[in-house]
């Protein structure tokens, strides 16, 4: 069983309905998803009550108790336990890092979200976790190009120590009215720019925590 923490120190950047959209993805492509809700909000848990058709298990978590949930979902047979955190906790985000086998911090390209996640990537670099930046809510490209705030907030992501995913997600109506209904834009809109965003997402994260076996040389090497 892998798990993947989805980590932000500041409220407003989307985090849940980021760890929902996954979740849904993950569990549409075969894979068995628990959903820990750590967040004090209690919003995926609130999303998962809106939900009237089958989908991922969402579990209210405390982050002290990360480690036993983590137990029981392999004893349950879980492939993937994803970990929605809360914001503006420290405490709580360690205890999901050091649970996690991969991290990924949630950002908008705004001056604010990149100062808030610089102490987020410490972290995960303290424990020695692999992750990655996922920019969120990012303004559609004109003409082409994008704006200048996605390429400012790149251009200071790059010196911490961590990769950005070349996927994110736009800022886009389409997640909002899905999490409003208890589903993902996957299952709302399945051939929408939003779908195949979380589609591709979920793709690199996936090959992240399961990544393909190196071939075997043949013994000519």
């Amino acid at each position: 069983m892998k798990t993947l923490a989805i980590l932000s120190r500041k409220g407003g950047t989307g985090k849940t309905t980021l760890a929902v959209h996954l979740a849904v993805a993950a569990w549409r492509s075969g894979r068995g998803v628990l959903l820990a809700d750590c967040d004090r909000q209690g919003s995926a848990a609130e999303w998962r009550r809106e939900r009237t058709v089958p989908g991922p298990s969402i579990f209210a978590a405390k982050p002290a108790a990360l480690f036993a949930t983590q137990l029981a979902a392999e004893r349950a047979g879980r492939d993937l336990l994803l970990i929605d955190t809360s914001p503006s906790a420290n405490e709580d985000l360690a205890d999901a890092v050091r649970c996690a086998d991969y991290c990924l911090m949630v950002l908008r390209p705004s001056f604010l979200d990149v100062r808030a996640v610089r102490e987020t990537a410490e972290m995960v670099s303290r424990f020695g976790k692999p992750g990655a930046f996922v920019i969120n809510q990012a303004p559609s490209r004109r003409n082409g190009k994008e704006m200048a705030c996605v390429g400012e907030a790149v251009s200071q992501l790059s010196g911490m120590g961590h990769p950005i995913l070349p996927i994110g997600l736009r800022a886009r109506v389409a997640y909002q009215q899905a999490v409003a209904e208890g589903l993902s834009v996957q299952e709302t809109a399945p051939s929408s720019a939003a779908a195949l965003e979380i589609g591709g997402l979920w793709r690199l994260v996936e090959a992240r925590l399961w990544p393909a076996p190196e071939p075997e040389l043949g013994p000519d090497f």
